[in-house]
């Protein structure tokens, strides 16, 4: 999630959706739901065209229908991980609902903790056939368990900078940052389960 759900979140989302079946098979869209909203979603507009381009430029196609929507207790509630792209966002899903708090990440925060994680010692390699929301569940828990080492070992950069209304460059740069966080999830998530 992020604030208003036209550049930053929208963009997660669409790379997560595309990137995630590479390495974790073709089902894996079928099996997951990867959504964004925005803490002050701007109800019904469509992704900004500069963040719109951005998301075209990293392999993201299906910007055209994308449509912000407001964040909401009940999103939260229904969420297995949620991910935020600033702390405050993070904080927000939070109050809207206190039991995300084990589940709840920044993208950054996320990719970092998910760094330090050790196949079949911290989260169990599935085997054939493994249901793979079971090994999502056991990786969210497992990042929940090392967050509070893993913040007091390194220093991580929660907040991903918005790009709203801003220069080109910003853009880009917000743009590539929400790549490498989500580059560095999926590749983790490929290694935690083996693949």
């Amino acid at each position: 999630m992020c604030t208003g759900n036209v550049c930053r979140s929208p963009q997660a989302a669409g790379l997560l959706r595309a990137r995630l079946p590479l390495l974790l098979g073709p089902d894996v869209t079928d099996l997951l739901t990867i959504e964004s909203a925005g803490t002050r979603g701007l109800e019904g507009s469509p992704l900004d065209d500069q963040a719109a381009g951005e998301a075209v430029r990293m392999g993201v196609f299906d910007v055209d229908a994308h449509r912000a929507r407001q964040l909401t207790r009940s999103l939260v509630e229904r969420a297995d991980l949620v991910l935020g792209l600033e702390r405050a966002h993070r904080g927000a899903a939070v109050e809207l609902d206190p039991s995300a708090n084990r589940r709840a990440f920044t993208l950054t925060e996320f990719a970092a903790v998910l760094e330090t994680l050790v196949p079949a010692q911290d989260v169990p390699v599935p085997g054939h056939g493994a249901v793979l929301q079971a090994f999502l569940a056991d990786v969210v828990a497992a990042a929940t368990a090392a967050r509070g080492g893993v913040a007091a070992s390194q220093s991580i950069n929660y907040d991903i900078e918005d790009p709203y209304q801003r220069e080109t460059r910003a853009y880009r740069r917000s743009a590539g940052a929400i790549e490498a966080a989500v580059d560095s999830i999926v590749r983790r998530l490929g290694a935690l389960a083996g693949s």
